[in-house]
């Protein structure tokens, strides 16, 4: 309890530095734009490039394909950054010299506001794939395949919980690299959501990718967890939805525990050499 309380407590200023600007619902509504246009674009990229080639190329399944993908990716994408700009925010507005004369780990910090920022996403991500999928279907004149029932729904629920430690593992890598970074810390997110773009799964199948890289990539709890979201919605999906959520499970605390080893020993260095306290920006 006494761990949690420091988490919540971030979690609820991360709620508020993201949404308490404006309104809330404005606020949310604003982050839609970026998935849904994310999730327009490619979509329509698919299709004009299948139709322009050839009329019969065009195949709604892999429209579907692609939809839930890019708008699922760009939920993964849209929290890599959270980390970074904490800790540096955490050193330019001398939050963390706060943190650092206590006894208490900055982990609690950086784990809550990747949580309120996951949590932001996924709603607005949510939002962007019901609103693409109503555009698409209209705009194209095709109905795109979609099971969806109360039970896909749960099941696509259940894997975005699934992914919870995959997202934050990448938070305190990420955030173990920033409490070092003075510059490159904005840009990186940025790098590393372009890669896992690719290696995700999100736009093709990780076995297009040159081997032993597509085995890897085919691991990644970012990847099981996307899969198991097309399981649940899309009918005759090639894959096992249990398999799928196994594996999220299985490499998401793989990649939180490595992870918080990373980051703590990046932290006890920083207190040791008073980065912090440097306000290194």
């Amino acid at each position: 309890m006494t761990s949690l309380r420091p988490i919540l407590a971030s979690a609820w200023m991360g709620i508020q530095h993201d949404i308490a600007w404006t309104t809330p619902v404005l606020s949310v509504a604003l982050r839609v734009v970026a998935p849904f246009a994310s999730a327009m674009t490619v979509s329509i990229i698919y299709w004009f490039g299948t139709t322009s080639a050839s009329p019969g190329l065009f195949n709604a399944d892999r429209l579907a394909y692609v939809l839930i993908g890019s708008t699922l990716y760009a939920h993964v994408a849209s929290y890599a950054w959270v980390p970074t700009v904490a800790i540096a925010e955490g050193k330019n507005l001398s939050v963390f010299p706060h943190i650092y004369i206590t006894s208490r780990s900055t982990a609690f910090y950086v784990a809550g506001t990747v949580l309120s920022s996951f949590v932001i996403s996924t709603i607005a991500s949510v939002a962007a794939l019901i609103l693409a999928y109503l555009a698409l279907s209209s705009f194209l004149g095709t109905q795109i395949p979609a099971t969806v029932t109360l039970t896909s729904v749960a099941m696509v629920a259940a894997a975005l919980v699934a992914n919870i430690p995959g997202a934050l593992g990448l938070g305190f890598l990420l955030g173990a690299y920033s409490m070092y970074a003075s510059k490159f810390e904005w840009s990186l997110p940025g790098y590393v959501a372009g890669l896992l773009m690719v290696f995700s799964g999100a736009l093709f199948p990780t076995s297009f990718l040159p081997w032993p890289i597509s085995v890897g990539a085919q691991y990644l709890p970012f990847t099981q967890f996307i899969a198991a979201a097309r399981e649940a919605l899309l009918p005759g999906t090639s894959g096992d939805y249990a398999t799928s959520m196994g594996l999220c499970l299985v490499g998401g605390g793989i990649l939180l525990g490595v992870s918080m080893f990373v980051y703590f020993a990046s932290e006890r260095k920083a207190r040791k050499d008073g980065v912090i306290d440097r306000r290194l920006a």
